[in-house]
Formats: C-alpha cells, sequence, structure tokens
C-alpha cells in the first residue's frame, strides 16, 4: 500500500501591492503643466473647459506625491473679441482641479496667453488686417499652485505568498523477492540391473 502525505500552507496576504499614506504634500506647491491639445481664442469661449497634464513628477520626502502625466482641469476665465484692426487675441484660463491616483486636489493660478499684434494694421487703422490669435499648443509651459495639501502613498510590496508544497509520495519498504523453488531432484537409479542377473530369483 502507498502512503500519500500532503504538505499545505495557508495563504493569508494576496499577490497584489497595496499603498500606504506617508505625509502629504503642502499647499502652494508650483506644478508646471502644458496642454493636452491646442487652446486658441479663435475656437474657446468664456466657460469652456480645458486640460493639461503635468510636466514633471512633484516628489516630497523622497516619494512623488503628483506622478507625471497627471491630468489638470482649467476653464477659460477670460477673453477678448476677434483679433481685428492690429490687436491680438487673448485669453486667460484658471487651473482648477489635478487627479492623482484617481481622486481630485484644488488648484488655483491663472494663466494669460496674448497673440502678437499686427502693428502696421494698427498704425494705418485698418480693420481689414487682423491681429494674431492667442494660441497656446502642446509643450508649451503654464504654472498652477496646489490649493490644499495633497496625502503622499507610497507603494509597498506585499508579503510573499509562499507555494503549496506538492504531495510526496512515500512507499512502504517493499518485502524480499521470493526466492525461485529449487527443481524436485531425479528419483536415484538402483545400482544393479537386474537384467544383467544370471539366476534371477
Amino acid at each position: 500500500m502507498i502512503r500519500v502525505m500532503i504538505c499545505a500552507a495557508a495563504l493569508t496576504a494576496s499577490a497584489g501591492a497595496y499603498a500606504q499614506g506617508d505625509g502629504a504634500l503642502p499647499a502652494s506647491t508650483l506644478i508646471t503643466v502644458t496642454p493636452n491639445e491646442e487652446i486658441t481664442s479663435k475656437k474657446v469661449e468664456v466657460g469652456t473647459r480645458v486640460s493639461f497634464s503635468v510636466v514633471n513628477d512633484i516628489v516630497e520626502n523622497g516619494a512623488v506625491a503628483i506622478p507625471r502625466g497627471s491630468q489638470v482641469a482649467g476653464t477659460i476665465s477670460w477673453k477678448t473679441g476677434k483679433a481685428i484692426g492690429g490687436k491680438s487675441g487673448k485669453f486667460e484660463v484658471k487651473f482648477d482641479s489635478v487627479n492623482v491616483r484617481g481622486r481630485d486636489y484644488a488648484l488655483r493660478g491663472v494663466h494669460r496667453q496674448e497673440g502678437k499684434g499686427n502693428t502696421a494694421a494698427a498704425l494705418l487703422g485698418s480693420i481689414l488686417v487682423s491681429g494674431r490669435s492667442a494660441q497656446m499648443l502642446p509643450g508649451q509651459m503654464a504654472n498652477a499652485f496646489t490649493a490644499e495639501p495633497i496625502p503622499i502613498f507610497v507603494a509597498r510590496a506585499a508579503p510573499a505568498v509562499p507555494a503549496a508544497v506538492a504531495p510526496v509520495a512515500a512507499a512502504e519498504p517493499a518485502s524480499a523477492p521470493a526466492q525461485p523453488r529449487a527443481a524436485a531432484a531425479p528419483a536415484p537409479r538402483p545400482m544393479v540391473d537386474k537384467s544383467l542377473e544370471i539366476n534371477p530369483r
């Protein structure tokens, strides 16, 4: 008979990583952002929502408080009319919030963008030659500031999950193999051949 011996380990921790709070990024911290797409005074109006991305990791006490690429929401808060008569177009973006790991945190700050004016048109007083519209392109930098503390989360590795031990089969000691039986010895032949007797009785 074969006995099967199984050793099992209890699983007490999940396989993923988890986050641990560790301090906070203070309010009024400067962050640099860039627009996700072109913003132009030709197309936006007051109240238009615009989006930006954080340019660099914001680090506090050696930990990343705001990861690079975090999304920033903004609103067009002011805009001039059409850029005509040599006057340039203008608009202002008010920064509202930054999304960090799925949660929005308040921001403050306003960025003004102006187009280049047309000096010749302004001097001539012509309304046929227009100035340039204000325009922001991806890669152009602007500054915003945190308006509230932002918690710092440090990713920590989860405890390793012990591997289950495979079943081990232990065999009973085998008995000694049976010895083959010896062949039966032939019957002894008579010492005297009766056919050679001269005077059989």
